[in-house]
């Protein structure tokens, strides 16, 4: 699949402060996200994917130049097989081939998801940790993303809120 949530630095915080015990992260394999996600019953055919950075913190970097990212959007288009819609496999989440991501805690159940994803690799530098949280049904999805980034150039690390809308928008068209 070509990327589909960003050049992939990519949503909302799935904890919030309570007075609940701090529970442990649980580390999945690619298997068992792909079982989480045969709930979401997507429809095949051509989608799209639009990712809108809301937010960007990085130490040392001039405000100007954050300023500038805030708001770009990136919108590419994907066809998804019927094969591909009945059983989506965990690279379907990053939505780059080879993307060398771990997952923790990923869980969907009626219509919402939330989980966390750890990429290196795929064409991105550094390591991207994605909390992400959304909604989601057969022709449409809507993920809130809280990205840091970290073992960047320099040492440099980055902090990206970001909003991606996925919707199917008809049949596959020829490539």
């Amino acid at each position: 699949m070509r990327p589909m949530l960003l050049p992939l630095a990519l949503a909302g915080i799935l904890a919030a402060c309570s007075s609940e015990p701090e529970q442990k992260t649980e580390n999945m394999s690619a298997e068992e996200v792909a079982d989480e996600l045969s709930e979401m019953k997507i429809e095949p055919g051509q989608w799209e994917a639009t990712n809108e950075i809301l937010s960007v913190n990085a130490a040392g970097v001039p405000g100007d130049g954050l300023k500038n990212m805030i708001g770009q959007k990136t919108t590419v288009s994907n066809c998804i097989t019927p094969e591909q819609a009945a059983r989506p496999s965990a690279n379907f989440l990053p939505a780059q081939k080879d993307s060398n991501c771990t997952y923790q805690d990923w869980r969907m159940d009626d219509g919402e998801m939330t989980g966390i994803m750890t990429c290196q690799g795929g064409g991105m530098p550094g390591k991207v940790v994605m909390k992400m949280t959304g909604t989601y049904g057969p022709t449409a999805y809507d993920l809130d993303m809280d990205m840091n980034s970290s073992q960047l150039p320099g040492g440099m690390t980055m902090n990206i809120k970001a909003k991606t809308t996925g919707r199917r928008v008809g049949e596959c068209t020829a490539t």
